[in-house]
């Protein structure tokens, strides 16, 4: 009887650090950047309109916008020459809303012409608000390169 007991302890320590092992892996991976992604960029522009997180567009507001609903809330590093920014996801566009590119490692729908609502007219995978746009020191709709953070990601300076 007794040796039935510490065997049934020992397989349920050795069960507990496998899950706990597990559990951090699984924390620390969800905090690794995602892989970049080069796509168009638009300026979102649109004050006064609302979000698809219910948040009224202001001429402050910094934010940028993804084609899918799994993208909101999630925080994004965007990169345009020399400058970087890090904002978070609070709309869903351009052109779709059912397109998570970055997930299959394809391009936007939009480069393909096929849009939601009606035909892009270009090829933007990623829309930006209008502080973020002026942050990247962007004249003019151009070239980006995103991926995913975390929440407490800070940007580190090229070397």
């Amino acid at each position: 009887m007794r040796k039935i007991r510490r065997t049934s302890r020992w397989k349920l320590a050795a069960l507990a650090i496998v899950a706990t092992g597990f559990l951090i892996w699984r924390i620390y991976d969800s905090r690794q950047p995602g892989s970049w992604q080069r796509v168009f960029a638009t300026r979102e522009g649109q004050i006064g309109d609302i979000t698809a997180t219910r948040m009224r567009i202001r001429s402050d507001s910094r934010f940028v916008a993804l084609p899918h609903r799994r993208a909101l809330g999630r925080m994004v590093e965007i990169r345009h020459g020399d400058r970087v920014v890090v904002a978070e996801v609070l709309d869903v566009g351009p052109w779709n809303i059912d397109d998570d590119y970055w997930e299959h490692d394809a391009r936007p729908a939009s480069e393909r012409g096929r849009g939601f609502y009606r035909t892009p007219v270009n090829t933007a995978g990623i829309d930006l608000s209008d502080p973020v746009f002026a942050e990247l020191g962007m004249r003019d709709n151009d070239v980006v390169e995103w991926r995913f953070v975390h929440r407490d990601f800070t940007v580190l300076p090229r070397l």
